[in-house]
Formats: structure tokens, sequence, C-alpha cells
């Protein structure tokens, strides 16, 4: 058994039980939601022939708060969200599945035409001024489509953004299961998040004339013991960001998942806007 197919193997396995944190079946959904008189809505928007799924709060009048998730992902990685009676006094929550993932349609690399999509759906709820929240790798699609609305977004939250396409992190295993052995057993959306990952350097590159373009207040957090980025990210989103106001938070005993170590600190940062 030579080094080469025991990489496979080991990816192969590795990546399994990693991924197994990204799924929620409609019946864990309805589980979640059973006891809260708080429960999102759900629909479709479609630009481009290309569907976006999306959850929702149902209280229209309120101001936007656009929640995007990384890769992989979906908008149950913000579940939370949707019973929270603080933010849903102050929200309208939305929270979409990206291109290519759980119920959206075809995915796509490009952080511009992801932007394009979130636009569209925004477009459907008739709202001038949206609070916009994107982690790790959707924080740079929620910096793209600030910079091309910027009469959209009223505040920024980045959280562990991968957004430096000189530190992007790759391990022994990322080659491995993007190899089209692997990629045959592991399912849809880490095949998804596979081809975002290689596809990445190069799109941050694209997005490095954007920088200059946001002025919105921009809040950034990053913890000292993200394994998943790099942990200087946070530092460069904020050095980067010449023309906009901001606040670098660093939150050195915590990881990557920075929304469920620290929930109640984020939403306190929302409640503040």
């Amino acid at each position: 058994m030579n080094f080469k197919f025991l990489s496979y193997i080991s990816g192969f396995l590795f990546i399994s039980s990693c991924t197994q944190n990204f799924k929620m079946s409609e019946r864990n959904i309805s589980k979640y939601f059973a006891q809260s008189s708080k429960k999102p809505f759900f629909g479709f928007s479609d630009t481009s022939k290309n569907k976006i799924f999306y959850a929702y709060s149902a209280d229209t009048t309120k101001p936007i708060l656009l929640l995007i998730h990384g890769a992989p992902g979906a908008w149950f990685g913000y579940k939370e969200f949707f019973k929270d009676s603080l933010l849903l006094s102050k929200y309208q929550i939305i929270a979409p599945d990206r291109s290519g993932y759980n119920k959206s349609g075809f995915g796509v690399t490009s952080i511009e035409k992801q932007a394009v999509f979130l636009k569209f759906l925004l477009q459907l709820h008739h709202q001038q001024k949206v609070s916009l929240v994107g982690r790790s790798y959707g924080a740079a699609i929620a910096l793209k489509l600030t910079a091309d609305n910027p009469e959209l977004v009223e505040n920024l939250l980045l959280i562990s953004p991968a957004c430096d396409p000189n530190k992007e992190k790759f391990w022994w295993f990322s080659k491995p299961i993007n190899s089209k052995f692997i990629r045959f057993f592991l399912p849809a959306y880490a095949n998804r998040a596979s081809d975002e990952k290689f596809a990445h350097v190069q799109e941050l590159k694209k997005l490095l004339p954007d920088w200059q373009k946001i002025r919105c207040p921009v809040t950034i957090l990053q913890g000292g013991k993200d394994w998943i980025i790099d942990t200087s990210n946070g530092q460069f989103v904020d050095s980067a960001l010449v023309n906009a106001p901001r606040k670098f938070l660093f939150l050195p005993q915590n990881g990557h998942r920075l929304t469920a170590e620290r929930y109640e600190f984020v939403r306190d940062i929302l409640l503040e806007r």
C-alpha cells in the first residue's frame, strides 16, 4: 500500500468526520424549533437561472440582518439567531444557503457572482439598508456585496474572515480530498467547499481593488486559536479597510466558530448597531 493511497484514505476519513457537522435534516430542524414560538419562514430567489434558498423571519417592517455562511455551510449554521427575541425585536433576519449548498442551485466559485445573487435576494425584501454579517469564506462575499452596493449596506460584521490571498491555508489532506477518487465518495457540499478552496486565492486577488471602496462601519472578529484560517487574517482586513471606520477585536482564547463560542458577544455587537 503506497503513501499516495494512504493519503487518499486518510483524507477521506478526515473530511468525512469533519463534514458531519455541516448536515441537518428537516426532522432535526423541526425538532430544534418545535418548542419555540419563533420559527423561520423559507423561500427561493431566482437570478441568473440560479435559485437561492433562504430562511427569513416574519417581520418585514424591520431593517434586514443578512447572514452569510462559510464553506461548507448552510442557513441553519445561524439557526440560533432565529430564536433570539432580542435580535428579532430589532431585525428581520435573512440567512441564505450560498450557491451550491444545501437547497440552493448550482455552485459558483466567483465571489462577484455570489454577491450578485445575494443582492437580488435583498431586492425581494424592499429594504434600502442592510446590516451584513459574513463569516469565514462568507466574509469576502460580504465585502464584495458592500463594495459594489455602498448605498445598500449600512454596516458590516466580519467573523473569522478568510480574506488574505497570501495566507490561504492548505493542509496535507487538501489535494487528496480534491482528487476524482475521493470526490466520488464525498457529499456534494464537501466537494463544493473544495472547489471554493482551490479557487479562493485568485478570487481574493480580484477583490483587492475593492477594499478602498468600503466606507461603512466595520467590526472584525478574529480568534487567536483559529486553526481553519491563518490568525493574521483579521489584521489583514483591518489594514486593508483604509477608508472605513472600523473596530478590530482579537479574541486570543477563541477559535474559528465564534458565533458558537461567543454567541452572546456577537449578538451584543449586532444589538448595539
